[in-house]
């Protein structure tokens, strides 16, 4: 049997015991998840087990892909070397809501592995949770299982999905695999080694964990139950490994041949067996719409890729093999799940490109790397410093856990606690750069927990309300009074609150006499918050009022967001579908899109046609049409979604001519209101990832009046006509180059005889010189020709040099290799320095650069290399 007819095996029986099939889920989950990815087959349905949504029926069979790298469940070490561990998986699940519960569960559990799929019972053994007589007497008595068969555990038998949520006893399914695969003459029964192979959990869900740890009973009992596609798939085929099955042989027998490698043929197969599984995973999260980068999902998806290129580096498989795979990967499991098909272009374009990326940096990062492991062995020391896996982190995008791996390999650990301190200082900057940035809406747990909103502003700008409520400070009072900021809730608005990137609406809200001038409007919960102050009498809760939107904040919003609408269109028209949009922020003067586009930044030509594209679609002024519809007809339609968006039963459809897009924010009447369509600037913001911002209507127009102006400026400055100006301005920057080159060769030359000055004032610390100076005007270039004459004259001894130039600070440390020999690094001590500028570098342990943006900072930063010299006399 392969993967496919199990697939379809199991959603077809419980189809025939009153089952609904519905669609896996993301790998994303719901934004209230605890999660990082989806874990579990029940994870979806959280909500439904909670008692906050209704179930989609009372019975419910699911395929849900799953992935498993982080934390309780994580079973990343083990990949490729057991054969029943992986980080990506399928989880096979039916569930009941409050339908039936143990005895369905457990016999259908028994029909379906006995009879649909042939397994030899006698090889089949269970497990009950200590406190559940009622599941070991329907295993006993109803199923006919020898009480022999059955043992019972406390936790290996009480499953959760985290420290909090649904929880409760659960009883799995056993495959005996037989004497060969026992771990040891303990290895007796299930949870004690290797022999016994868990391939079903019935999980009897009836408890919710709060964070306090107590439990508390569920609204209803309901059944969750989970088996691994992988697990099972090895049992009904006779193999002791999952690796043996279609789903990873076809995707290791698409891996091209090894080339000269030193590793043994059985390191060889787990090598590719990691490859086999990573694929999968990065496939399914890139379809997903995950991307490379380096926070949260988008770093375990850069961990994941680059885990596998290292591993086909070890079997010299040549570049770009990673990306290749996926066309394996896709027809493995196409069937299962079509939006694979696809999204197969974009995966393989977002995949080279992180490829690409990668290879540029492994082979010097590995080069450092192999430097430092050498240095640790020479000197004796068992673990790499953290400041060298920090490094490596920052600076050559080798995840610390690849680092950990690597030097696992060598037979060294890594000091995880200094990494961590020097992670936690970076995150600590991040944490303070985000503090200036704009605060959001606060409120107290549970003060808008009752409130919901309803927005009538697509019909127009006015509407009657009820204040529900007025939050002051974050606190709920019964009135504002003139002066006085706060936030009103109303039961209906006009109000556009910010969201899918739109900006929340201006405007005022008042009642006899009593005005609310409102500057911001936010979700918070189902409610949405009017932010502002009263600027004349008092709103008092449950007071009737009147919304009205400035017309002339939503006309400019309305037709910046449609624009983001065409540009998507546009790009894909030029670029290629595998053009998606990352995010979007639409204000009322500029429009800024985000885009996955893995060739880099767009040529001239391209914005060119970019943005003719986008003003064709103005002129031909097609009327904007909106269509709700059910998300299944919306998906058929072929409008465009974005990747990773959760979206409810109905949606809407947007209709800008050729454009057709899912989206619920405000828009023009036709695409000829906007006039006039300029792109602003083109930039990076990531690892395959561009940004365009641009503006239309009165912005575009000022823009473009802006510009004329500044062109005749220029003109009269350079005397010279607008269509002279560029060729006028880069014969002046080419002098101004001649003349940098100029100086720097003069100062390169004077640095010998500044050297000899540097080196009659060097220091003396213990038993070895020091030479510390700043360089007032000297640029990188300069510095490193000091450094040079420098050191050709220091036999022994650190040097560390400042040099400042343009407000720009370039740090060079250069240590002598007997210094380097009694542990003295040249990283280490640039590490000491760049604080205090600014700054960030590293290097080699005998030379070592940085850079900083605080000139101010230099003698101190001098300072602290003495004071790092001193600590080790």
């Amino acid at each position: 049997m392969n993967s496919q007819t199990l697939r379809r095996a199991w959603i077809e029986f419980f189809e025939s015991k009153g089952h609904k099939h519905l669609p896996g889920a993301s790998l994303v989950p719901e934004a209230m998840s605890s999660t990082l990815f989806t874990i579990a087959g029940m994870e979806p349905f959280v909500p439904v087990f909670l008692g906050e949504a209704p179930p989609p029926a009372p019975r419910v069979v699911t395929v849900q892909r799953c992935l498993r790298v982080a934390g309780a469940k994580s079973d990343i070490e083990n990949v490729g070397r057991t054969g029943r561990h992986g980080t990506f998986l399928e989880m096979l699940g039916n569930f009941s809501f409050g339908d039936y519960y143990k005895r369905e569960a457990i016999a259908w559990a028994w029909e379906f592995v006995t009879g649909r799929l042939g397994v030899d019972k006698e090889r089949l053994y269970v497990t009950v949770h200590t406190s559940d007589d009622e599941a070991q007497e329907i295993w006993e008595r109803e199923i006919g299982l020898a009480p022999n068969r059955i043992s019972r555990w406390d936790e290996d038998n009480f499953w959760t999905m985290g420290p909090t949520g649904p929880c409760g006893p659960c009883s799995e399914i056993f495959y005996d695999l037989g004497p060969n695969a026992a771990s040891g003459p303990d290895d007796t029964g299930p949870n004690k080694g290797d022999r016994y192979l868990e391939i079903w959990n019935l999980v009897f869900q009836q408890y919710n964990r709060t964070p306090d740890g107590k439990l508390h009973d569920l609204p209803k009992k309901a059944i969750d139950t989970g088996a691994g596609l992988e697990r099972v798939l090895t049992v009904v085929n006779g193999k002791r490994s999952m690796y043996e099955t279609d789903l990873f042989e076809d995707i290791v027998h698409a891996q091209p041949n090894a080339g000269a490698t030193s590793l043994s043929l059985h390191e060889q197969l787990v090598r590719r067996r990691i490859i086999a599984d990573h694929i999968r995973a990065i496939t399914f999260l890139i379809a997903d719409g995950v991307y490379p980068s380096n926070t949260d999902r988008g770093y375990v998806l850069r961990f994941l890729t680059r885990r596998a290129i290292r591993m086909g580096r070890l079997l010299d498989l040549p570049q770009g093999f990673l990306t290749e795979l996926v066309p394996a990967v896709v027809a493995s499991l196409g069937d299962g799940y079509p939006e694979l098909r696809e999204a197969q272009s974009r995966v393989m374009a977002a995949l080279a490109e992180e490829e690409q990326q990668f290879n540029r940096t492994l082979a010097r990062g590995s080069e450092i790397l192999a430097e430092h492991i050498a240095s640790a062995r020479a000197s004796g020391q068992r673990s790499l410093d953290g400041e060298t896996v920090f490094l490596l982190h920052d600076t050559y995008g080798f995840p610390w856990e690849l680092t950990r791996e690597v030097a696992g390999e060598e037979g060294l650990t890594i000091d995880s606690v200094g990494f961590e301190r020097l992670m936690e200082q970076q995150r600590e900057r991040a944490r303070a750069d985000a503090s200036a940035k704009r605060a959001v809406v606060q409120v107290g747990e549970g003060d808008l927990a009752a409130y919901a909103s309803e927005f009538v502003g697509y019909g127009g700008l006015e509407a009657d309300g009820t204040v529900l409520g007025i939050l002051k400070d974050g606190s709920p009072v019964e009135q504002l009074a003139a002066g006085e900021r706060g936030q009103l809730i109303l039961d209906r608005t006009s109000f556009y609150a910010e969201k899918g990137g739109q900006i929340g609406d201006h405007g005022m809200i008042g009642r006899d006499g009593s005005w609310f001038a409102v500057d911001d409007a936010q979700f918070v919960g189902d409610a949405i918050a009017h932010t502002g102050s009263v600027e004349r009498g008092t709103i008092h809760r449950g007071d009737r009022v009147h919304t009205a939107v400035d017309p002339a904040w939503r006309r400019e919003i309305r037709r910046h967001h449609t624009s983001a609408h065409l540009l998507q269109r546009a790009l894909k028209d030029v670029l290629g579908d595998e053009v998606v949009q990352a995010g979007s922020w639409v204000g009322v003067d500029r429009m800024r899109f985000d885009f996955r586009w893995p060739a880099g930044s767009l040529t001239e030509e391209q914005r060119t046609r970019v943005s003719e594209r986008v003003n064709e679609m103005i002129r031909a002024d097609h009327h904007l049409v909106t269509d709700e519809l059910p998300i299944a007809e919306a998906r058929k339609s072929g409008a465009i979604m974005m990747h990773g968006e959760k979206y409810g039963e109905v949606v809407r459809v947007v209709h800008a001519g050729p454009s057709v897009e899912f989206c619920g924010g405000t828009h023009a009447h036709t695409t000829g209101e906007l006039g006039l369509f300029v792109i602003l600037s083109e930039s990076s913001v990531g690892s395959g990832a561009r940004r365009i911002e641009s503006c239309v209507s009165k912005a575009a127009e000022h823009y473009v009046e802006q510009q004329q102006r500044l062109i005749g400026a220029l003109g009269t400055t350079l005397a010279a006509r607008p269509d002279e100006i560029a060729d006028r301005i880069a014969r002046l920057q080419e002098e101004v180059r001649t003349l940098q080159r100029a100086l720097g060769d003069m100062r390169a030359k004077l640095a010998a005889s500044d050297a000899a000055e540097l080196l009659e004032h060097a220091e003396t610390i213990g038993d070895s010189k020091l030479v510390a100076a700043a360089l007032p005007g000297f640029d990188r270039r300069a510095v490193t020709a000091m450094m040079n004459a420098v050191r050709g004259g220091l036999q022994s001894g650190v040097v560390a040099l400042a040099g400042v130039s343009d407000d720009e600070v370039s740090l060079l440390v250069g240590v002598s290799d007997d210094l380097v020999a009694r542990g003295i690094k040249a990283g280490e001590l640039l590490g000491a320095m760049a604080p205090h500028v600014d700054g960030r570098g590293g290097g080699r342990p005998n030379l070592a650069q940085g850079g900083g943006k605080n000139p101010a900072g230099v003698p101190q930063a001098l300072a602290a290399v003495r004071e790092a010299l001193l600590a080790r006399r």
